[in-house]
């Protein structure tokens, strides 16, 4: 309040304006909790997030599966939707015979990129 004085109210539907300050604020207090839904390695910069493990057993799998359905589950409670498009599994050395999904808001296998040493 500057002396005696208000802004005027203004219906906000969604979103916040293109090139503030707020936008990124918002966005980083929203995915600030994502890394403890998380067991397994993971690194955040800016909208990117990668998880991995190294796979040398079944159950290894299994664990990097929870957390692809925990991050999902994560989504469906902020709504923010992961690009299906740009979610990748790659498996670096020995191939196991793995494959992962995502679901909510439908459910997707992820691709993958493979490269043998």
């Amino acid at each position: 309040m500057y002396y005696r004085s208000l802004s005027a109210w203004v219906e906000v539907l969604s979103g916040v304006p293109q090139g503030s300050v707020l936008g990124p604020l918002l966005f980083l207090s929203f995915v600030n909790d994502l890394p403890s839904w998380i067991v397994n390695s993971i690194k955040m910069f800016a909208d990117d997030t990668k998880i991995w493990r190294v796979i040398s057993k079944a159950e290894d799998s299994d664990d990097l599966q929870q957390d692809l359905n925990k991050l999902a589950k994560w989504s469906d409670k902020w709504l923010l939707r992961f690009n299906p498009e740009k979610c990748k599994v790659m498996h670096i050395g020995y191939v196991h015979p793995t494959q992962y999904y995502m679901e909510g808001w439908g459910k997707w296998k992820i691709s993958t990129a493979t490269s043998n040493n």
